[in-house]
């Protein structure tokens, strides 16, 4: 009887098969991203209202009120900068939801919840601009709630609102402007790098300010002087703001005492008239429903929904990234000076 000779092996692949399927893999991931990123940026383009997901959270009263107060956040670092899955969009993020808020005939009146200790000076006035318009054109009175900070370019966006609750641990006030330049010449000293640098001058063939704060270098006095009067012109910016928003509660010249970048406990911020009231969201949502004449209005926070392409870059409203105030002045250092409506002590 004869045995049956065993099936000889199946032939080993080539390497070359191995290399060839690596390659295929990678060119097909590379493909699916490059599609997934121009959805992205496709949806860039359209019409916000049209890629705008936002979703409602019931904080108070009935479901079934036909009536509403919109809760509306802010929170973390203002800025708006960036393109990426943990961009800064503060200022797109808030004209989202207020051209949500102005297609919806039921909202009453707007809950400014904010928890910043503010962030750059443009982002911070384009905020309270935005605000301000809102409730100019469309009636709806908006009442700020602070939480636990509310500083620097977080209470100049508040100047925008009809009235101001604080709780007493709120930390408010520092109103003033920050500006930060490292210096690391003495550091190139010691390991021995030298930066050359090649600049336009001024009309009479001098040094020009084309590279004024440059950590590379000591920053000269008339450098310091004309970065000083930048920074004096933000400072009377705000100023401004501040004695508008308070109308009728402080004079100029009273605002010009308190803006030396003094931080205030919410009940000190009372007691010098820079809120109106303390108190609890309870006592916010209740003013709020006052203001709008809607006794009986439901509270719902309005919030974006984070989908595929906010990750990708098409949304851009992430505020987790650099949420701390000094890693915002490290960033912004590194990628250039800029002034800031910040408390960078929170």
């Amino acid at each position: 009887m004869q045995t049956a000779s065993p099936s000889p092996p199946a032939p080993r692949r080539p390497w070359s098969f191995w290399v060839a399927l690596l390659l295929a893999l990678v060119l097909l991931g590379s493909v699916m991203l490059n599609v997934l990123l121009g959805l992205a940026a496709l949806g860039n383009n359209l019409e916000p209202a049209l890629r705008a997901n936002f979703e409602e959270t019931l904080l108070d009263g009935k479901r079934s009120a036909t009536e509403k107060v919109v809760v509306l956040p802010i929170q973390g670092v203002i800025m708006e900068e960036g393109d990426g899955p943990r961009a800064l969009r503060s200022v797109s993020r808030m004209r989202s939801m207020l051209r949500a808020v102005r297609q919806d005939k039921a909202v009453k009146a707007i809950v400014l919840e904010i928890d910043s200790p503010g962030g750059g000076v443009t982002a911070s006035d384009q905020i309270h601009h935005e605000l301000l318009r809102f409730r100019q054109e469309t009636g709806i009175p908006i009442v700020a709630l602070f939480g636990d900070v509310a500083a620097s370019g977080g209470y100049y966006v508040a100047m925008a609102s009809d009235e101001i609750l604080a709780h007493t641990t709120t930390i408010t006030g520092s109103i003033g402007v920050i500006s930060q330049f490292p210096q690391v010449r003495e550091l190139m000293d010691k390991i021995g790098v030298e930066i050359l640098t090649i600049k336009s001058l001024d009309e009479q063939g001098k040094s020009s300010f084309k590279d004024m704060g440059s950590p590379f270098r000591e920053m000269r006095p008339e450098e310091r002087r004309l970065l000083q009067g930048l920074i004096t012109q933000m400072w009377e910016r705000f100023v401004e703001v501040v004695a508008a928003g308070r109308e009728g509660k402080l004079d100029r010249a009273q605002v010009r005492a308190l803006a030396d970048g003094r931080i205030f406990t919410g009940r000190q911020a009372l007691e010098l008239k820079l809120v109106d009231a303390l108190g609890y969201q309870e006592d916010a949502f209740k003013r709020a429903r006052d203001l709008g004449q809607a006794p009986q209005a439901k509270v719902v926070r309005l919030q974006h929904r984070e989908t595929l392409l906010d990750l990708l870059g098409g949304g851009g409203f992430s505020t987790r990234e650099w949420s701390a105030p000094l890693r915002v002045l490290e960033r912004t250092s590194l990628n250039g000076p800029r002034m800031m409506y910040l408390w960078p002590g929170s």
